[in-house]
C-alpha cells in the first residue's frame, strides 16, 4: 500500500469499501488526507443490526453507528491492547457484568453479539447519567466511576464547557469525536435535530 500513488490509494479505498473491508477504506482515506467523502469515511455499515439492537434499548442509533466507528472503525475482530473486542470494544469483564456470565471471545468477536453488548452498555450508562448522553459517551471511554468521580462536588456548567475540562485527553477527545461522528450519522440516517444544538443547551452538574 505504501508504494501506491494517492490516487491508487483512493482507488483502494473504494475497492475495499465495497468490499464491506469499511476499516481498511477508513484507514486509507485518512493516510491520504482525502476527507471530503462522507460516504467512504462514515459508512453505515452493520446498519441492520445497529438499527435493531438501538431500537431495543431505545436509544438513538446515530449514537451507535458513531461509537462503533470510533472504537474500531467497523472492524468486527478488533482487538486493543486493553483487551476490549470486537465492533464496539466491548470489554470482556463488562460483558460479564451484562450478561449475569461469562461471554466468549468468539461471541465478542461476533458482529451482531457484540452490536448487542455495545448498545445494551450504553443504554445502562445513559440511564445511570439520567439520559445525558454526553456524560454517558464519556463513561463507555473512561469508566462509569471515573466519570462519577468528576462529577463529584461540581456546580452545574454547560456541556461543551465541561467537555473541554475532562481531565483525561484521549476522553477529552473521545468524546468530542463521537459527538462529531453523530451529527454526521444523524443526517445519514434522516435525523433533522442538531446534537450540537442540544449540546449548547445542556447542562452538566453531580
Amino acid at each position: 500500500m505504501s508504494q501506491l500513488s494517492d490516487r491508487e490509494k483512493l482507488v483502494a479505498s473504494r475497492i475495499a469499501y465495497e468490499a464491506q473491508w469499511y476499516d481498511r477504506a477508513i484507514f486509507t482515506l485518512s493516510k491520504v488526507g482525502y476527507l471530503n467523502d462522507v460516504d467512504l469515511r462514515f459508512p453505515l455499515a452493520f446498519a441492520d443490526e445497529i438499527t435493531h439492537s438501538s431500537g431495543i434499548y431505545k436509544i438513538n442509533p446515530a449514537w451507535a453507528f458513531a461509537i462503533a466507528r470510533r472504537e474500531s472503525s467497523f472492524m468486527a475482530d478488533a482487538n486493543s491492547p486493553a483487551g476490549a473486542k470486537g465492533l464496539m470494544q466491548v470489554m470482556p469483564a463488562t460483558a460479564k457484568h451484562l450478561q449475569k456470565r461469562k461471554v466468549t471471545n468468539k461471541r465478542l468477536m461476533n458482529a451482531k453479539d457484540n452490536i448487542k453488548l455495545g448498545t445494551k452498555y450504553l443504554k445502562r450508562l445513559l440511564d445511570r447519567h439520567d439520559g445525558n448522553q454526553v456524560l454517558a459517551t464519556a463513561a463507555y471511554n473512561a469508566g462509569p466511576y471515573r466519570v462519577r468521580s468528576w462529577l463529584k462536588g461540581l456546580e452545574p456548567m454547560p456541556a461543551d464547557i465541561w467537555i473541554e475540562t475532562i481531565p483525561y485527553k484521549e476522553t477529552r477527545e473521545y468524546v468530542k469525536s463521537v459527538m462529531a461522528y453523530q451529527e454526521i450519522y444523524q443526517i445519514k440516517v434522516g435525523q433533522d435535530v442538531s446534537l450540537f444544538d442540544q449540546i449548547f443547551t445542556m447542562s452538566i452538574a453531580q
